[in-house]
């Protein structure tokens, strides 16, 4: 079993945007494999995959007449730190917690917020898939509310997202399979909203089982890089290669940093 590995590979696993959604991918094979399977697990690889096409934008805007103007430069740059942050925060806490749930191991360390202790318990007494995944949705947007969304360093890089929003320029979430809906979040500033965001991609995208097995056999042949290309949008630098680990935590020293302390979500 290479749960325990996997969970010692945590930090590395962690470095940026492809090795987190790549991990996703892999642990969510291995509990399909295993008769344990998580949807949220894919769920979290598809939005990941959209986070780096974000991040890919971000790039191609900064590498073209935009970023020419320094404010702009500065806000785009900002908004790739949230993105990243964000990123790594519920990465960092549902790695540990799910693969540890998986390996029956306590959760009872204090990297493991109380709800979420309750939210497994309550998973082993009645398993099903839609009520541990919307608890999973629930905790994640509030692991990040305060740690990336609205960490007073990134508050740029949101109001650049909330514009973004307003003009009516933000992009739907990109789901590979043909009879997928488009979902937007529309206001990503909002943790109801983000929340709500979470249960529309399970009730209408991967509750259905056989787009949520579509979907995945994508996910297998087209690895994942950032560049929209591979569903059909504008080609782009990869995040790789627009946004290596040394310029991420050179743009925001904090990018990277260990979870801080919450006290309005413990």
């Amino acid at each position: 079993m290479p749960l325990a590995r996997w969970l010692d590979e945590l930090d590395d696993r962690n470095r940026d945007n492809v090795a987190r959604t790549d991990s996703y991918l892999e642990l969510y094979a291995w509990t399909r494999d295993a008769g344990r399977e998580l949807p949220w697990v894919l769920m979290a690889h598809l939005v990941s995959r959209n986070a780096g096409y974000l991040m890919s934008d971000l790039a191609r805007q900064l590498d073209g007449k935009l970023g020419a103007d320094a404010a702009l430069s500065g806000a785009m740059q900002n908004l790739f730190a949230l993105l990243e942050r964000a990123n790594f925060v519920i990465f960092a806490d549902a790695w540990h917690h799910v693969l540890s749930y998986l390996l029956g191991r306590p959760l009872t360390s204090p990297e493991v917020p109380g709800y979420m202790i309750d939210a497994w318990a309550r998973h082993d007494a009645a398993p099903a898939e839609r009520p541990i995944v919307l608890d999973l949705v629930h905790n994640e947007q509030h692991i990040i509310e305060h740690r990336a969304v609205h960490h007073p360093e990134l508050a740029q890089g949101r109001r650049l997202f909330e514009m973004i929003e307003m003009s009516g320029r933000e992009k739907p979430l990109h789901f590979p399979a043909a009879s997928a809906p488009e979902v937007r979040v529309s206001g990503f500033s909002q943790v109801a909203r983000r929340i709500d965001a979470g249960r529309k991609i399970f009730d209408e995208v991967v509750a259905d089982r056989a787009r949520r097995d579509e979907m995945f056999r994508w996910a297998l042949a087209h690895p994942h890089t950032g560049d929209r290309a591979v569903t059909g949008g504008k080609p782009g630098p990869t995040v790789r290669d627009a946004w290596p680990v040394a310029r991420a935590r050179a743009i925001w020293p904090l990018v990277h940093a260990a979870l801080e302390p919450d006290p309005s979500y413990p």
